[in-house]
């Protein structure tokens, strides 16, 4: 093995230096497509994986909005008002047979303090 990169180090060192350059800058640029490719590629595999997950958030999104809407239908039938009357009957409520209102007199802070002190 050793004696295989002697013989490659002693031809490198016969080439001229413009051809030594020339090979140089073919690895380099080499590696640099190497690179290129290796990062297109996680790239392109993270944005498959990404979009996979935004398809199952889609389709989770979906579903539980189908849920919520089910979920206010299912209130809105039960606190109609004939649903509630009829919950109401059976609980033994009934209707009013008299309705008193209370009002409520608007007490002004001069007013409350005259009373107070009895004046």
């Amino acid at each position: 093995m050793m004696g295989l990169v002697r013989g490659w180090w002693h031809k490198l060192r016969a080439v001229d230096a413009s051809d030594r350059r020339a090979a140089a800058m073919a690895i380099l640029s080499g590696s640099v497509l190497v690179v290129l490719i290796v990062v297109w590629l996680a790239l392109s595999t993270r944005t498959a994986l990404l979009n996979q997950q935004l398809d199952e958030l889609d389709a989770k999104h979906a579903r539980l909005t189908d849920e919520i809407n089910q979920t206010w239908m299912e209130i809105g039938e039960i606190t109609s008002p004939r649903m509630m009357e009829d919950r109401a009957r059976r609980l033994g409520f009934k209707p009013a047979e008299r309705i008193e209102y209370l009002v409520a007199l608007e007490v002004t802070p001069v007013a409350a303090a005259t009373r107070a002190t009895g004046e």
